[in-house]
């Protein structure tokens, strides 16, 4: 079991083997949405929830997966508090997600964990491809730093974000049962961590759920609140001097094509950056308008949304309800009913936890990006060491830097010269061009063109065969 879990934490990015993940979101962002995110980076988890007979005959082997999935979880979450590359916050998202799913599978909870496999498609695809329009109106440009204020600009992809993060943080209500798709699959975690006896793994899943819900809206609110600041974007200040250059160019045509040379000659002229008003350098548009994306990447964000609203409510009873959910897997999984009725009957204030930690890093989120925008780098000089290691990933890359990459570059030169120069072709090739140089040498000197030399060379042969006839 141990064995085939680590195949599943390099399959779904784990704490250890998870730095391929952020790295592979700098591909096409609809192979992010559907590949990193909604299906190929999910098969650990579904694998083991398919073995989970097979696990649960191996206490030691959950007990590894749930710290795993833990520990995650939470690494994962901290990463994404400070990112700045859009889809880098997404990225990170995705990994804390799965560290969900894996504790879920740790504590007996297989139900929920692909329950929560199935909402997160919906919501974290639409998150990817709301991502990828931004990225899109925005003349490529990824840093949220460069955001702002595109609400209005982009509206319909705005709204599909929104239904994305209101699905990812679990806005919902707790003792009706509705809310969206991540409001029913992530509490039934919270509550499996808690009914299942192991309060370290649900206090991880409240605060990982804290700090889901303020890195969602603190996306949210530096990429469609506030005040623009595209101004400072190179992409835009490209996209800016490109098409005010077209305009120039056209604009000098059509003067010279009516007679005005004199306007002609003047029209180079800017009364600011790029031909920008100072009025749109003033609210740091600098000139640049955003534009929504086509039909074709925006039908899907609807589709995608639809799911992210009601795929919770509509396919709760066939994961997490002893009554449906054994019928529908029929064996498929190994359900723990006594669980199921367990993660039911929390107690209220287990029940309002991750509701509680959604309100607080929605709070913190709108205080910090919204009401009071110098918090955030206040709070980044005061914890600035705390600061750079989230923002570096813990030194993960790094780390392994040193601990194989430099290794195995110093093990690769070693063998090159030692064994390759000095050993395999000093005795092969080399050594074999050596030995037949040498036998020329030596046969060349019999071939020195005097006289005497061949006829000691014929006195040699002939005192050879007259000894082996007389010996014979």
């Amino acid at each position: 079991c141990l064995l085939l879990f680590v195949g599943a934490m390099g399959k779904s990015a784990q704490l250890g083997l998870h730095t391929w993940l952020p790295d592979a979101m700098e591909g096409p962002t609809p192979v992010s949405a559907l590949i990193h995110a909604a299906t190929m980076v999910t098969a650990g988890v579904f694998m083991v929830c398919r073995l989970s007979p097979m696990f649960e005959a191996s206490p030691a082997a959950l007990e590894v997966v749930r710290f795993v999935g833990a520990a995650t979880c939470l690494f994962a979450a901290t990463c994404g508090l400070v990112q700045t590359d859009i889809k880098r916050v997404i990225a990170y998202s995705t990994c804390s997600q799965l560290g969900y799913m894996f504790f879920a599978a740790g504590v007996g909870a297989y139900g929920a964990a692909m329950f929560h496999l199935f909402t997160h498609a919906f919501f974290k695809a639409l998150l990817f491809l709301g991502a990828g329009s931004v990225i899109h109106s925005m003349h490529h440009e990824q840093d949220m730093r460069y955001y702002g204020g595109l609400r209005k600009e982009i509206p319909v992809t705005f709204w599909a974000m929104m239904m994305g993060t209101l699905a990812i943080t679990g806005v919902g209500l707790p003792f009706l049962d509705i809310g969206f798709a991540g409001f029913h699959s992530k509490d039934a975690i919270i509550e499996a961590g808690w009914a299942a006896g192991y309060p370290g793994v649900w206090f991880v899943g409240v605060l990982v759920a804290a700090i889901t819900s303020f890195y969602s809206w603190r996306l949210m609110f530096l990429t469609f609140w506030g005040k623009p600041r595209w101004i400072n974007s190179e992409h835009i200040q490209h996209a800016v001097h490109d098409a005010h250059g077209h305009d120039q160019h056209d604009a000098h045509h059509a003067d010279e094509a009516h007679g005005n040379p004199a306007k002609a000659e003047d029209s180079g002229d800017a009364p600011s950056q790029h031909g920008a008003s100072q009025q749109e350098l003033k609210v740091g548009t600098g000139g640049y308008h955003p534009h929504e994306s086509p039909l074709n990447m925006l039908v899907p964000l609807g589709i995608l949304s639809l799911g992210a609203v009601v795929a919770g409510f509509v396919f709760a009873p066939f994961f997490i309800e002893a009554e449906h959910a054994g019928g529908f897997w029929r064996g498929a999984l190994a359900f723990n009913e006594h669980l199921m009725h367990e993660m039911h009957a929390v107690p209220v204030p287990i029940k309002l936890s991750a509701a509680i930690a959604m309100l607080i890093g929605l709070g913190t989120a709108w205080y910090a990006y919204i009401r009071n925008t110098a918090f955030p780098g206040i709070v980044a000089e005061q914890f600035a060491v705390l600061y750079r290691v989230f923002l570096n990933k813990w030194y993960f890359d790094e780390l392994y830097h040193l601990i194989f990459v430099r290794p195995a570059f110093a093990i690769g030169r070693l063998l090159w010269h030692r064994g390759d120069e000095k050993t395999i072709d000093r005795l092969g090739p080399n050594g074999a061009a050596w030995v037949v140089q040498l036998g020329s040498r030596g046969a060349a000197r019999f071939q020195s063109g005097y006289l005497y030399s061949y006829a000691f060379v014929m006195l040699i042969g002939l005192t050879a065969a007259v000894t082996w006839a007389i010996a014979g």
